[in-house]
């Protein structure tokens, strides 16, 4: 905004949340690729936390289509949250992926949650995208799992204990 302001050039800014879909690193901190690489492997997706705290993920078919939209047509200087405000805990996004696979997979959730903790939110508001810029979520949570199980499955890298294999 400094720059925009003191030089005169036009700057867009989107506040990235959370995303799934191709290319998704598997063997990295990001639960949603680590719930669907342990079950791809056929492993239980281990959960290491207690599954309280709140997410939402957008697929990066969406994710492409909001930052050319705030790129062609948002307004200079103004932020605009990208992501979805389809929110669930982490426990219920280890049960989506695993309902998301024919055969039965395992969750496990390593930790109790502490009683009277309020859970972590980790959700954004996008009201201001959809209204100033016309954009929302086309795909929802479940079809954006299915579709990134699909290309792995067809196109990707398994990985396993965060080393890949083709």
């Amino acid at each position: 905004s400094y720059y925009s302001r003191r030089y005169g050039i036009e700057t867009k800014i989107a506040r990235c949340f959370s995303f799934v879909g191709p290319y998704l690193p598997l063997d990295i901190h990001y639960a949603i690729g680590n719930f669907i690489r342990d079950a791809l492997n056929g492993c239980p997706i281990q959960v290491n936390g207690d599954g309280t705290p709140y997410r939402s993920y957008l697929y990066a078919a969406d994710l492409a289509i909001w930052l050319w939209t705030i790129l062609f047509s948002g307004e200079s200087c103004r932020a605009y949250n990208v992501g979805s405000e389809e929110d669930l805990t982490i426990a219920e996004l280890a049960n989506t992926v695993a309902q998301s696979f024919q055969r039965p997979i395992e969750v496990r959730i390593a930790k109790s949650p502490v009683p009277n903790r309020p859970p972590e939110r980790y959700v954004p508001s996008t009201k201001r995208a959809q209204i100033n810029l016309g954009i929302r979520q086309t795909v929802n949570l479940r079809e954006a799992i299915e579709r990134t199980i699909f290309h792995v499955q067809t196109h990707g890298t398994l990985y396993f204990c965060g080393v890949g294999f083709t």
